[in-house]
């Protein structure tokens, strides 16, 4: 018997996010990670969940260092921490 792959939406967990393009990622979100972090470099998108509800974590570099903040919809930053 094969898995049921044709719904893997409850499969994507933390580890398994998927890569966004920019233009994908809410107006809300794209400010609120432009005014926390102004000085960052090469950001990078991802589809994420955090307790059931879909957020968008941005991967990205400030100040020599690697970062991870993940957002809600609306903007609200959900977690923040450096990436070791």
């Amino acid at each position: 018997m094969q898995s049921c792959s044709g719904d893997d939406k409850n499969d994507k967990k933390d580890k398994d996010n998927k890569e966004l393009n920019a233009s994908n990622v809410p107006d809300p979100v794209k400010s609120a990670f432009s005014a926390k972090y102004s000085t960052a470099t090469d950001i990078k998108w991802e589809d994420a969940h955090e307790n059931d509800k879909q957020t968008y974590k941005a991967k990205f570099t400030m100040d020599g260092k690697k970062w991870k903040a993940e957002f809600d919809a609306s903007g609200a930053i959900v977690k923040e921490k450096e990436d070791d």
